[in-house]
C-alpha cells in the first residue's frame, strides 16, 4: 500500500508540475520536444513513457492549442496503454484528461463518466490533495448537469474535509459555492447562513477581496427579500473594505450596480445613477463584457426614471448592441465546440471499443482466477503430502542449519576483525595526514623563536606568539575531531544533525588554512557572500570541507587560485572547491575515494600525503546522507564537490 501511495504521489506531483508549466509557457514552447520525446518512446517501445508523454501532448492542446481531436486520439492512445498494463495510477490522470476535454466542449454528461472513473479508482489509494481536486471538479460538474443534490455532497465532502485538515481557503470557498447553489435554488436562508460562515472564514485568513464579494452576494439576497436596510449596510461595509485596494475594478462595478439596484428599487433614480455613473468606467476598465451589459442596462433604467429618455434610449442601444456581439462570440463558441464535440464524438467508438476490451479481460481474468483457486487446492493438497514425506528429514535439517549457523558467525567475526584492523591503520594514517600541517607550522614558529629571538621585535614576537597559539588550538581542534571519527568508527557516537551557516564555515576554513595558502601564494574566494543554514553534523562537514581545501592547496601551483562555493538543488545543498592546479588522470580519479586503492601524489611543493583525506571525506559525507564526487582535467584543475540533504 505504501508503494501504491508513492506511486500516486509521484503521479499526481507531475500532473501540477505540468499544470503550472502549462499556465505559464506558451503553446509552442511546451509543444517543441514533446513529439521528438514521443516518437522516442515508441522507438524504444517504452509504452509507460509513450502514455505518460501522450497525456503531456492532451493536455497542452486541451488548455492551450484548444485541438481537442487531436488530444483525443493521444488520450485513446494512453487509454489503450494503460488498460493493458493495468497501471491503475496513471489511468485515473487519464480518465482526468478525459474529463477536461469533454468538459472544453460542454459535455459534462460524458465528462462526469471519467470523473467517476477516476474518483472509484482513487479509493484505492491514500492522497486527499488529489481526491480534493476530483471532489471539486465532480461538485462542479453534477451541478452542471442538474444533479444538485450530489453536488451540495460533494461540496460537503469538501467542506468537512477542509475543516478537519484546517485549510480555511477551502472552506470558505466550499461555504461560498453551498451559497452559490442554494440561491440559485432559492433557498435564501440556507443561502445566507453559508455566505456569512465564508465570510467569517475569509476575515480570519485576510482575505479582503473575497470578504467584499461575500458580502455583497448576502446584500443581494437580503434585496431579494425586501430586506432593504440590511441589503444597504452590506453594500457600505463591502466599498469600505475595497476603497483602499488597488486593481479590484470589476468587484468595485460590481458593488456599484448592486448599489444601483438597490436605489431603484427605491425609487430614488439620481442616487441610483450617481452610483451607476461611478460603476461605468469601472466596468470598462474591468473588460467583463457582461459587466458592462449589465451596467448600461442598470443606466436606462435610471435615465428613464428620471424622464431622460435620450440617455435612457442611448445605453438601451449601447445594452442591445453588446448584447448582439455578445451572443454573435457565444455562438461562434458554440458553433467551434459543436464542431469539436462532432469530431470527439466520431472517436467515442475507439473508446467503447477499449471499454468492450476491457470488460472481456475482466472476465477473462475472473475464468483464470477460478482456475488458479483450484489450482491452489491442488497444490495445497499435494504440498500436505510433501511435508508428512519430508518429516523426517525434519531434524537432519535442524543440524544442518545449526552448522550452517556457527559458520557465518565465525566468518562474520572474521570480517569485522579485517574491518577493525583496516579502521586502526585508516586511523594511523588520517592522523599523520591531518596533523601534519599544524604541526609543520608550530615547528616552524618554534624554530623562529629559538633561533632568531635576539634580532626580533617585540612586536614580532608577539605576532609569532599569537599564531604559535592559533596553530596550537587548531591542532586541538583537529585531534578532537579525529577522535570523534575514531569513536564513529566504533559506533561510539551518532551524526547528529545541528543547523550551522556552510558560508561562515567555509570562511572559517579559509581562515585556518590561509598561511599554507599564504606560503605558496595562493588566493582563496568563498564565492557565497549570504548566510545558507544547512543541518548536518558540523564538525564532519568541516573536516571535509578542510580536507579538500588542503588537497587543493597542495596541488596548485604557486600564485593560483582556489574558489569556494554553496549551490542549492531541490532537496541538497552542493558545496564545491575548485582550483586551477595540476589536476588528476581518469584513471587516479575514479580510485582516490576507494580504502582498497591507497593512492598518494606530492604536492606541487613535494608536500606529502597517505592518500586516505579523501577517504575521510567520503565516510564523513555518506554518513550525513549525502555524496561526494570529482572533476579533474590534467593541467587545468580539479572540482571536488560533495552534498548536504536540505
Amino acid at each position: 500500500m505504501q508503494a501504491q501511495n508513492t506511486d500516486i504521489s509521484s503521479e499526481w506531483n507531475w500532473f501540477k508540475s505540468l499544470e503550472d508549466r502549462i499556465s505559464s509557457s506558451d503553446a509552442e514552447e511546451l509543444l517543441e520536444n514533446k513529439q521528438e520525446e514521443l516518437q522516442s518512446a515508441k522507438d524504444i517501445d517504452r509504452n509507460d513513457i509513450e502514455s505518460k508523454v501522450s497525456k503531456e501532448l492532451a493536455f497542452i492542446h486541451i488548455n492551450k492549442t484548444n485541438n481537442l481531436e487531436k488530444a483525443m486520439s493521444l488520450l485513446i492512445r494512453a487509454l489503450d496503454i494503460d488498460e493493458k498494463t493495468e497501471n491503475e495510477t496513471a489511468l485515473i490522470f487519464t480518465y482526468i484528461g478525459f474529463y477536461q476535454l469533454f468538459e472544453q466542449v460542454e459535455d459534462y454528461y460524458y465528462g462526469k463518466e471519467f470523473l467517476e472513473k477516476a474518483s472509484n479508482l482513487l479509493r484505492n489509494y491514500d492522497l486527499p490533495p488529489l481526491r480534493l481536486y476530483i471532489n471539486q471538479n465532480l461538485g462542479y460538474t453534477y451541478y452542471k448537469t442538474g444533479e444538485t443534490g450530489k453536488s451540495i455532497e460533494q461540496h460537503q465532502n469538501i467542506l468537512q474535509y477542509a475543516k478537519a485538515e484546517r485549510i480555511p481557503k477551502i472552506e470558505a470557498k466550499a461555504y461560498a459555492d453551498l451559497a452559490y447553489i442554494y440561491t440559485n435554488e432559492n433557498e435564501f436562508d440556507k443561502a445566507l447562513n453559508h455566505y456569512k460562515s465564508a465570510l467569517v472564514t475569509y476575515r480570519r485568513i485576510q482575505s479582503p477581496i473575497l470578504e467584499a464579494e461575500c458580502l455583497n452576494a448576502i446584500a443581494n439576497i437580503y434585496l431579494m427579500q425586501n430586506k432593504l436596510d440590511r441589503a444597504y449596510e452590506n453594500y457600505v461595509i463591502a466599498l469600505d473594505i475595497l476603497k483602499d485596494i488597488e486593481n479590484v475594478e470589476a468587484q468595485l462595478a460590481a458593488l456599484y450596480n448592486s448599489v444601483g439596484r438597490y436605489y431603484l428599487k427605491q425609487d430614488n433614480a439620481e442616487r441610483a445613477l450617481a452610483n451607476l455613473k461611478l460603476a461605468n468606467p469601472l466596468a470598462q476598465n474591468s473588460q467583463n463584457q457582461e459587466l458592462v451589459q449589465e451596467t448600461y442596462a442598470l443606466l436606462s433604467k435610471a435615465y428613464k426614471a428620471l424622464g431622460d429618455y435620450k440617455n435612457a434610449l442611448e445605453y438601451s442601444e449601447l445594452f442591445k448592441a453588446l448584447e448582439d456581439f455578445l451572443q454573435k462570440e457565444k455562438n461562434d463558441r458554440s458553433i467551434l465546440k459543436m464542431q469539436s464535440r462532432y469530431s470527439i464524438n466520431q472517436k467515442q467508438s475507439l473508446i467503447d471499443q477499449l471499454e468492450l476490451n476491457r470488460i472481456q479481460k475482466e472476465f477473462e481474468l475472473e475464468e483464470e482466477k477460478r482456475f488458479k483457486n483450484f489450482l491452489i487446492i491442488m497444490v495445497a493438497l499435494i504440498a500436505i503430502i510433501l511435508l508428512l514425506i519430508f518429516t523426517l528429514f525434519i531434524l537432519q535439517r535442524k543440524n544442518n542449519a545449526k552448522l550452517k549457523e556457527a559458520n557465518l558467525k565465525v566468518n562474520a567475526q572474521n570480517d569485522e576483525l579485517e574491518d577493525l584492523n583496516a579502521t586502526k591503520d585508516k586511523f594511523f594514517s588520517i592522523i599523520s595526514h591531518d596533523l601534519k600541517g599544524p604541526l609543520n607550522s608550530l615547528t616552524s614558529f618554534s624554530g623562529l623563536l629559538m633561533n632568531h629571538t635576539s634580532s626580533l621585535s617585540t612586536e614580532e614576537i608577539q605576532m609569532l606568539a599569537k599564531d604559535l597559539d592559533k596553530s596550537i588550538k587548531n591542532l586541538f581542534t583537529l585531534l578532537e575531531n579525529l577522535l570523534q571519527w575514531s569513536r564513529s568508527q566504533t559506533g561510539n557516537i551518532e551524526f547528529t544533525a545541528e543547523e550551522f551557516d556552510l558560508t561562515e564555515m567555509l570562511n572559517e576554513n579559509k581562515k585556518l588554512l590561509a598561511n599554507q595558502a599564504e606560503n605558496k601564494n595562493i588566493s582563496i574566494e568563498v564565492k557565497n557572500t549570504k548566510s545558507i543554514n544547512a543541518k548536518a553534523h558540523p564538525n564532519s562537514i568541516t573536516t571535509v570541507v578542510r580536507n579538500l581545501l588542503s588537497n587543493s592547496i597542495k596541488f596548485t601551483e604557486e600564485n593560483g587560485q582556489i574558489k569556494m562555493g554553496v549551490i542549492e538543488e531541490n532537496h541538497r545543498y552542493v558545496v564545491k572547491i575548485a582550483d586551477n592546479g595540476v589536476g588528476m588522470p581518469k584513471e587516479v580519479a575514479n580510485k582516490i575515494f576507494r580504502i582498497d586503492t591507497k593512492h598518494s601524489t606530492q604536492g606541487t611543493a613535494k608536500e606529502k600525503g597517505t592518500g586516505l583525506g579523501l577517504i575521510l571525506c567520503k565516510e564523513f559525507v555518506e554518513k550525513n546522507g549525502g555524496e561526494i564526487w570529482v572533476k579533474s582535467e590534467e593541467g587545468k584543475g580539479t572540482i571536488f564537490s560533495f552534498s548536504i540533504p536540505k
